[in-house]
Formats: structure tokens, sequence, C-alpha cells
């Protein structure tokens, strides 16, 4: 469907979640072309993974505060990187299942291309 200032998409996923978006109006800001949608549960369980590990790193802190052994310290610390990576792969599939799959759909090469810089800042 068009209307007569921007293009409008109606996707409709197969599993019941329908949605449509503007091409060229700005849903937050940061993206001129294309908008994010995403499932609703697979966000939520996503943040509170991120809530996890700010819990998580609260108790290195205060670990150090009591002095505690480097090594069990350091420990911690490499449960919080697993924690982190981990919920990053889930935000990235989340992303391709939806942002990137309608990206291609719309031929929105700046959406691709924003994905795969931003694979490898979090891959470094």
């Amino acid at each position: 469907m068009e209307d007569t200032k921007n293009k409008v998409f109606v996707h409709d996923h197969g599993d019941g979640h329908v949605h449509t978006h503007v091409i060229g109006q700005t849903h937050d800001g940061h993206h001129p072309n294309h908008s994010h949608t995403h499932d609703p549960q697979k966000i939520k369980a996503i943040m509170n993974r991120i809530s996890r590990s700010i819990g998580h790193m609260e108790s290195i802190k205060k670990m150090l505060e009591n002095q505690r052994d480097c090594a069990d310290v350091l420990i911690q610390l490499a449960a919080v990187r697993a924690e982190i990576n981990n919920t990053g792969k889930l935000l990235l599939k989340e992303h391709m299942e939806h942002c990137i799959v309608e990206a291609v759909q719309e031929n929105d090469q700046e959406a691709i291309t924003r994905m795969n810089q931003a694979i490898d800042m979090f891959m470094k």
C-alpha cells in the first residue's frame, strides 16, 4: 500500500505478527530508512539478561570493595563476559529474524551495512 509522501509496507510474518512501517519515517531518530520490529517477549528476555548482568557486575564491584581474592574476581568477570556475549547473540538472532529480513525485502542496503558494522564491533 502507498500514501502520497512515503511508501507504507505491511508485513505478515505468518505467525499472527502483522505490522506496518513507513519508509523514510523514523521511529527512534537513529535510522531514517528502517523501523525495528521485534518480538516483545524476546526483547523482554534480553532485557532481563542485561539486568542480571548488571546485578552480577554490582556483586563484582562489592567483591573488589571487600578485597576479595583477585582470582575469584577474574572468574566472575569471565562469567559476566560470557553472559554479555550470549545476550548479544540473542539480540543478533532477533534482529536478523525481523529487521534484516525486512531490510532485504525493502532493499535497504544502509540497514544491512549498519548491521555488518555492528557485527564487526561485537565480534572484536
